[in-house]
């Protein structure tokens, strides 16, 4: 039979040369991956070739030509209506905000909602349990006539009697 300090010995070794291991190879890759060969390019470093076709684009300086209307179709013209002042719409920003706020209140309405349900349910739960386990206790009469109708003390395992 081995000896405990040969034992504990044998397994210190053995840790030793696995978290060795493990650092070893991890020092190999990790210098691998910071000493790229010299000819190694990036992919992504390399810029695109430039492409052959070449686009023009108008500038933005050029005013854009208005439709011209179609010599088919001969429009009355219109007498000029009643000419109504508008009304400022709010920015954009304002209503996208206005959106937001109103969506993060109904999420926080819904999950206050489902929390008072989960809490409900806990606590409707917790109250059930409590009966069962009034209820058992009055079920258990004594087995053994050591004293009479007092309550058994477990640890709440059981395996340990009393």
């Amino acid at each position: 039979m081995a000896s405990n300090a040969g034992i504990f010995f044998a397994g210190m070794g053995t840790t030793f040369i696995i978290l060795g291991a493990g650092f070893g190879g991890g020092l190999m890759m990790a210098k691998s991956a910071l000493n790229q060969p010299i000819g190694y390019r990036n992919v992504a470093s390399v810029p695109e070739p430039p492409s052959a076709v070449r686009t023009v684009l108008p500038t933005s300086a050029e005013a854009a030509q208005p439709p011209q209307p179609s010599p088919q179709i001969v429009a009355a013209p219109q007498p000029p209506s009643e000419i109504r002042p508008v009304k400022e719409a709010e920015p954009v920003e304002k209503q996208v905000e206005k959106i937001v706020t109103r969506k993060a209140e109904a999420e926080q309405r819904e999950r206050r909602k489902r929390y008072a349900e989960r809490k409900a349910k806990w606590k409707a739960e917790k109250a059930k349990r409590e009966l069962q386990i009034e209820q058992a206790e009055r079920q258990d009469a004594p087995i053994m006539a050591f004293s009479g109708d007092e309550r058994r003390q477990s640890a709440g395992f059981g395996f340990f009697g009393n």
